[in-house]
């Protein structure tokens, strides 16, 4: 670089770290929103986001910034962190000086506003008081994403701000294979006749003792390599994970479902989002817009890889479930490994997105996928969308949610401006079975998650891909590593193979 261009680099990694700074104070709020803020506090904490909002806007498109950006507009000799961030806020600077600040402002409170009236409206199963907040929310973000859709669909550019890297057609395609692999393999489990009756099942809805299930899950952290020094565990209605600092990064879970393993997965599921944000976050990347997970779909790779190749694995439970008997000695008498294993991975069809099994959760978010695309390009109004719900999950899943709990308030995405950010999930699969069968040529994994050394499987996962952060694409990390592109066919591959071992 020139004198000129480090000097204009210095000053955006300066602007850049002030800027995540302000992003960690958001999700101080969002996190304490989330978990112990007072019942009236909302109103208050809707405008004090959206004053950070404002904030963050005002530094992301000035003047400064972006001369900045000119300065460093096709520098070559530079280090691929240095590329990276310049690249990164090239695409932010140019989309956010295209939105006025009174609607991003507009946007935050809307979205703090709907978040709010979700809680009490899925207590009380109100959809017809709650669904105007939603509406104003969707409108506003149709609004925003038709000012930098630059010729492309809404969803598109909604898809692009998740960071998703496909755009819905290739999303559509990866999604229909997706759908058939889960439909044969549920054909071929029905077949076997070995699926578990409830009553065979019943040992995982009996009651157990909180305060064990959280010293059990605790100790499943600590294996995995989970720094509780850089972070903590709290309870809400909806699980999620949280960077309110470098190193603090906080994941929360629940205790409300009925299958106790329900929780366990669940906590497995934030800590993989917490370890790759810790790993993310080191060296010279710390702090800034790098030092987080490389997308949302990424990160949602690791979270169900750590959730479903991990912990739902048998290997895994040779070492767990001796424990976990020992733990709940009452409710495990006369259980079976093999009872225990086919109950943990039991096909059934239900409402729950976040407490469905392995094989049909992709369904439930094709069910989301397919339904914001309609309510964003297509013509299906707010008002609507528990019946269009109600009647996709008739045709998907094959049954109709047990109430509007189940249904249309079940998730809390929407009601956040998360639009876009659904298939990340189901996407995430088809990442992290390419990258599970690298990594298992690579080093011994069945016999870590034998011993319960789940530490090994995070210090590969960090060397390939967590220290880099954001600093390459899901393309070029994939190829980087794996030796090709995404392939889908890992995921077929992994998920028949599974489901042919455990109900062949």
């Amino acid at each position: 670089m020139t004198e000129k261009q480090q000097k204009a680099y210095d000053r955006l990694l300066e602007i850049d770290r002030k800027i995540t700074m302000i992003g960690h104070i958001e999700a101080v709020l969002g996190y304490d929103f989330e978990t112990v803020m007072s019942k009236m506090g909302g109103d208050e904490r809707s405008r004090q986001m959206a004053f950070l909002s404002s904030m963050v806007h005002e530094m992301s498109t000035s003047k400064e910034l972006g001369e900045c950006l000119e300065t460093l507009s096709g520098v070559s000799d530079a280090t691929d962190e240095q590329k990276a961030l310049v690249r990164l806020w090239k695409k932010e600077y140019d989309d956010a000086v295209m939105i006025p600040a009174k609607l991003v402002e507009d946007l935050s409170q809307a979205s703090s506003e709907c978040q709010n009236r979700w809680f009490s409206a899925r207590k009380d199963g109100d959809y017809k008081s709650f669904y105007p907040y939603l509406e104003r929310l969707v409108d506003l973000s149709k609004e925003s994403a038709s000012i930098t859709s630059r010729g492309r669909s809404l969803y598109d550019t909604l898809l692009d701000r998740n960071d998703a890297g496909f755009d819905s057609a290739q999303i559509e395609t990866l999604f229909e294979g997706m759908r058939s692999t889960i439909k044969a393999v549920m054909a071929d489990a029905c077949a076997s006749g070995k699926q578990l009756t409830a009553e065979d099942q019943a040992f995982l809805y009996k009651k157990y003792d909180i305060e064990k299930q959280k010293e059990f899950s605790r100790m499943i952290l600590q294996d995995m390599g989970y720094e509780f020094d850089r972070g903590s565990i709290g309870e809400v209605a909806h699980p999620f994970t949280s960077t309110v600092g470098s190193d603090d990064i906080r994941i929360t879970t629940r205790f409300e479902d009925a299958n106790v393993t329900s929780q366990i997965f669940t906590i497995v599921h934030e800590g993989g989002h917490a370890i790759y944000e810790m790993g993310a976050n080191n060296g010279s990347i710390k702090g800034t817009i790098l030092g987080q997970g490389q997308s949302n779909t990424f990160h949602e790779s690791q979270s169900r890889l750590w959730e479903n190749l991990v912990a739902r694995s048998p290997y895994f439970w040779e070492h767990y479930f001796p424990l976990f008997c020992e733990t709940f000695p009452e409710q495990t008498k006369g259980v079976s490994f093999d009872t225990f294993m086919k109950a943990v991975n039991s096909i059934q069809i239900g409402d729950n997105r976040c407490n469905a099994d392995e094989v049909t959760y992709g369904l439930h978010v094709i069910l989301r996928f397919r339904l914001e695309r309609q309510f964003i390009d297509g013509d299906l109004r707010i008002k609507d969308l528990p019946e269009a719900w109600d009647a996709m999950s008739v045709e998907l899943l094959g049954k109709h949610p047990d109430s509007i709990q189940s249904g249309v308030l079940q998730d809390v995405h929407w009601m956040g401006g998360m639009y876009g950010y659904f298939p990340s999930y189901a996407l995430g699969n088809i990442i992290n079975a390419q990258i599970w069968d690298t990594m298992a040529k690579s080093i011994d994994v069945v016999s870590a998650m034998r011993s319960g050394k789940l530490s090994m499987i995070k210090d590969y996962l960090t060397q390939n891909y967590y220290r880099t952060g954001a600093i390459y694409s899901i393309s070029d990390m994939l190829t980087k590593v794996t030796g090709r592109n995404l392939d889908s066919s890992f995921f077929d591959i992994y998920l028949r193979d599974k489901y042919r071992r455990l109900f062949g």
